[in-house]
């Protein structure tokens, strides 16, 4: 392993969520059912998609699941991911922004958060093992 990591933006039931964090598309993962096939294939289409879309990278959630991190008057969900594999270890997170705070401030962008998203951040080492250094 190298030590990937990688800051995603997916939703949690989104199949790149799907294919990132569990290696796998399941074939009957709803958001298969977006995907246009002759009705007289799609079990066999399906399957061989699954087959075909294997992650081999087997990464895992750096950061765990946060509340939220986009957070509107039309729109609250956790859309931010840090990935990474098992070359590295979570030493730390910082915690969530609370949904009262969220709400006092009327969401994201505002004074007390500016961005449109929220911060999702860890601490994360990088085993020797495999690591070169200059």
């Amino acid at each position: 392993s190298s030590g990937i990591n990688a800051e995603v933006r997916a939703m949690e039931d989104s199949l790149v969520h799907a294919y990132l964090t569990a290696g796998v598309i399941p074939k009957d993962h709803a958001k298969w059912s977006s995907v246009e096939t002759e009705p007289s294939t799609r079990e066999h289409d399906m399957s061989r998609l699954s087959e075909l879309l294997i992650n081999p990278l087997k990464l895992k959630l750096a950061r765990g699941s946060p509340n939220y991190t986009n957070y509107t008057e039309d729109f609250k969900e956790v859309i931010d991911y840090i990935l990474c594999d098992d070359a590295t270890t979570v030493a730390q997170v910082t915690p969530s922004a609370s949904e009262t705070d969220l709400q006092l401030s009327a969401g994201c962008p505002s004074a007390i958060f500016p961005s449109d998203h929220l911060p999702i951040i860890s601490d994360i080492v990088v085993s020797g093992k495999g690591v070169q250094t200059g």
